[in-house]
């Protein structure tokens, strides 16, 4: 299956983006605790380098150990996530390193921090409790985007990150509707499209990204691939959108 490698949204191409493939993490099936520990010290190794990370995968929990991974490395970024869920419990089904747990422990790696939510609709109570007791929380939902249109939420998460000096970027797949992203753990009815999601990635992304991840494909729930070729569409479009927003800007010799 073929891909273009143009930007939907944004004007570019995807072979103009320098990218350098570092492999797979050598993960520890059945201990989650010291992947993410491995993952931590290979992102704290690369940022040191001065790198952007990119890194692909399924489970959210990855995200904790990019972040301890950005911590370790001196960065406190703000975060911009994508989402269906707010990824806010202490712990899920006795675990505290879990998809559902993400930001949690996240928030305890780097303290208060601006963290902006875009597309959540599913929550529990002590979750939506924790977010209204953190004033740098923001949540968007599918609801806001239908009333107040693609332009204004654009410009609400740009307030919301305006004093960042560094963001870290998240999207779960399952921010998509199941009708478009069905291949992913947790699918969640009444979510964005593609023609939505992109469009606000394409603009909310800028020069201080410090790096993002994409997770969340559940390749064998996944008919037809449509997921994981929406993932690297999505993908494409953040690291063009970013790309652009680097390079050195034009301006005239003066006469």
């Amino acid at each position: 299956m073929n891909i273009e490698s143009n930007g939907y949204v944004a004007t570019g191409f995807v072979e103009d983006v320098p990218v350098y493939d570092e492999g797979d993490l050598a993960v520890v099936h059945g201990d989650v605790v010291e992947s993410v520990e491995r993952l931590s010290k290979v992102v704290a190794e690369l940022v040191g380098e001065g790198r952007r990370v990119v890194v692909i995968g399924g489970e959210h929990v990855a995200t904790i150990g990019v972040i301890k991974g950005y911590r370790a490395g001196g960065f406190k970024p703000c975060l911009l996530v994508f989402d269906a869920h707010l990824d806010l419990r202490y712990e899920y089904l006795g675990v505290k390193y879990s998809h559902a747990s993400t930001f949690r422990r996240v928030l305890e790696i780097l303290g208060d921090t601006e963290l902006v939510y875009v597309g959540v609709r599913a929550y529990s109570r002590e979750e939506m409790e924790l977010a209204k007791s953190k004033p740098g929380v923001t949540v968007i939902t599918p609801r806001n985007l239908e009333l107040l249109g693609l332009a204004n939420i654009v410009a609400g998460v740009r307030r919301s990150l305006a004093r960042c000096e560094s963001v870290y970027v998240s999207i779960d797949m399952d921010v998509y509707d199941p009708s478009q992203a069905p291949g992913v753990g947790n699918p969640e009815p009444g979510g964005l499209t593609s023609r939505e999601l992109l469009p606000i990635i394409a603009n909310t992304v800028d020069e201080r990204v410090v790096g993002l991840d994409l997770v969340e494909v559940a390749p064998p729930y996944d008919a037809g691939g449509v997921t994981s070729v929406l993932a690297a569409k999505t993908l494409q479009e953040a690291l063009i959108a970013l790309n652009l927003k680097l390079k050195p800007k034009y301006s005239p010799a003066s006469s």
